[in-house]
């Protein structure tokens, strides 16, 4: 007796199902892409991805690219599903 007879818990979360593991993340994004109104979420998801790429002195106009495609009423690519404390402007920065 005795040994760990327990199995361990799966983990389904969206980070580890969608962004951990490959087939999941290509999935989700081609999910994305066919959905009616989702091809600029993984767009945002593609361009998050490279901010988090990037030198930090390039980041602040890499954020300022991503929130006005992204985040502002009228980008290319506004995010309208997006909740309002998403799309708010960093503390103490003024909206564009």
């Amino acid at each position: 007796a005795g040994g760990g007879g327990h199995l361990e818990e799966e983990d389904t979360s969206f980070r580890w199902q969608c962004v951990e593991q490959p087939i999941g993340k290509l999935l989700f994004q081609r999910f994305l892409e066919g959905s009616m109104g989702l091809g600029a979420a993984k767009a945002l998801w593609a361009e998050l991805e490279a901010y988090d790429q990037c030198e930090e002195e390039e980041r602040g106009k890499a954020a300022a690219a991503i929130r006005g495609r992204f985040f502002v009423a009228g980008g290319a690519e506004h995010c309208g599903f997006l909740s309002a404390a998403a799309m708010a402007p960093p503390t103490g920065e003024a909206p564009p």
